[in-house]
């Protein structure tokens, strides 16, 4: 049974009482109630409990039902609102009614009619909420037709079946001006070793295709794609000849970063080919034809071997393992020009590779040039073998320099905020996690942070800080032991007085009675001291 919300405004808790008690007797549904005294009550528990319907009183002392109307309509448009009014207010409920509310009720009112009118706001929902519902289904459905008449417009063209007449119909229908165009056919394919199910390589066609969708719809003003069989086909259309032109090579970015993630991710392997530009509708079949041929003259990259060498490189980088890195740099090379015909498949490897390597190392180095396009042209202008192992070498130099530089600079960066935050909040009980929190580190990295850079542990280090305050305090103040262990962060004065001779191999008195007595001095460059 669906459940309704009403609220109920008036000063008067004699009359919410008695609504409530009214219509939870009559009505056949379930009802949830909430109250409101006064205008601005009932904006905020109608903000906060989103009714179906909200019975208003009109004369309220402060923010009356008018006033207060006026800001729901605003905030809930499909809530019905039901005025309550007075015989001398009648005049008032008819102004308000222009508001847009549901309906009024005359106070006294006949439990009937109290009935009556929440009945009939009752119903009103339901039919709203059908009407959307339809709506909702019609779009859906509308949608569906689109599809598939978008997916007919499109086989039309690849296979060559349509006149182009009939072609600029449909994208007029579109409001598309046809100019010209160009195919685009990327080729899908996956290890049967691993994935096995068709189903399964369909929803990664799927993904893969979206993936595409997403990017390319950022460079172009109108495209089409389709999945048929195990291609997906991508017709883009442009202004102008020079402007498909420019899309072009774009477009081939695109492509190569989506196939080199599916082919590292999901074991989906991809290649793709680019048709000749066309200003005719029926001529565009060539241009598939074309692109289609392009496709499948590319090795996939989904030998065992490779992919071992790729991740043990990628290892080599985060870790600055310069002995391995020399060995792996070496053997992935070789993994990209084995089985590679000629200079141009060297190059598509290439830039597949430094795709991959990207994704794996996973380092937010935007600011590098590794992300610029320039790389893509780079690898696209290698001469010879010799020139695009150099490439491959400089690419990955930069990346372990640019990952020990970060790795440093996080490093430092943290110590100083975690050193910072112990200094001036030492009295308080510090953790971990607490410091976890502050600097969005595990806490187990925070502790080896301290370990290598400090020498001591966490623990011990919070502890050597509030020595020297209290060091400070015994030397500079009249406080007793026990209020400088509590000044300190420590409740228990016994235990401030362990922790206090464990590092400075007295108790807390015998250090101050031997400072006073010129047994101590005072010692110079005391850092933590200093700092506090």
């Amino acid at each position: 049974m669906e459940k309704y919300k009403i609220l109920i405004v008036d000063d008067e808790s004699i009359e919410r009482d008695a609504i409530k008690f009214i219509l939870s007797k009559a009505l056949n549904v379930e009802l949830e109630f909430f109250e409101a005294a006064n205008g601005q009550e009932a904006i905020s528990s109608a903000a906060l409990n989103s009714p179906n319907i909200i019975m208003m009183d009109i004369q309220m002392p402060g923010l009356n039902g008018i006033e207060a109307t006026k800001v729901l309509k605003k905030i809930l448009v499909n809530s019905k609102i039901i005025f309550l009014t007075a015989y001398d207010q009648f005049d008032y409920a008819h102004e308000a009614i222009k508001l847009g509310v549901e309906d009024f009720i005359v106070k006294p009112a006949t439990n009937e009619r109290l009935i009556e009118v929440v009945n009939k706001s009752i119903a009103s929902i339901q039919h709203e909420k059908e009407q959307a519902k339809t709506k909702e289904m019609m779009a859906s459905k509308l949608e569906q037709v689109s599809k598939y008449l978008e997916n007919e417009f499109l086989s039309s063209v690849i296979n060559g079946d349509i006149e182009d007449d009939q072609g600029k119909e449909y994208l007029d229908f579109n409001g598309i001006s046809f100019k010209w165009g160009m195919g685009v056919v990327v080729s899908a394919k996956a290890d049967e070793t691993i994935v096995s199910s068709g189903l399964r390589l369909q929803v990664m066609r799927r993904r893969l295709l979206d993936a595409i969708d997403s990017r390319i719809s950022k460079i172009v003003s109108s495209k089409y794609s389709v999945i048929i069989k195990d291609h997906i086909y991508l017709l883009i259309l442009g202004e102008s000849q020079n402007e498909l032109l420019q899309i072009q090579e774009k477009i081939r970015r695109i492509l190569n970063e989506v196939n080199g993630l599916f082919a590292a991710e999901h074991q989906l392997y991809s290649d793709f080919g680019i048709g000749d530009i066309c200003k005719r509708l029926d001529c565009l079949w060539k241009s598939f034809s074309t692109a289609k041929g392009n496709c499948n003259k590319r090795i996939p990259m989904k030998d065992a071997r490779n992919e071992q060498d790729l991740q043990a490189l990628v290892k080599s980088l985060k870790d600055k393992d310069e002995v391995a890195f020399d060995k792996y740099i070496d053997l992935v090379f070789d993994d990209i020009a084995s089985g590679s015909e000629n200079l141009e498949m060297i190059q598509i490897k290439l830039y597949e590779h430094f795709v991959l390597i990207r994704e794996r190392v996973s380092d937010n180095i935007y600011a590098s040039d590794l992300y610029t396009y320039d790389l893509f042209n780079q690898t696209m202008k290698v001469g010879n073998y010799h020139e695009a192992k150099c490439l491959l070498r400089d690419f990955c130099n930069q990346y372990m320099e640019k990952l020990d530089q970060q790795k440093a600079d996080k490093t430092s960066i943290i110590l100083d905020k975690l050193i910072v935050y112990i200094n001036l909040h030492y009295a308080e009980n510090i953790t971990l996690d607490q410091l976890s929190s502050i600097c969005d580190l595990s806490p187990s990295y925070i502790s080896k942070v301290f370990k290598k850079h400090l020498d001591t542990n966490f623990i011990d280090y919070v502890s050597s800080v509030r020595t020297m305050v209290a060091k400070r305090l015994l030397k500079n103040s009249l406080l007793s032991i026990k209020e400088i262990g509590y000044e300190i962060g420590y409740v228990d004065s016994n235990y401030f007085t362990r922790v206090f001779k464990k590092y400075e191999g007295m108790t807390p008195s015998e250090y101050r009675n031997k400072w006073y007595n010129g047994d101590i001095l005072e010692k110079e460059g005391d850092v933590i001291e200093e700092e506090l």
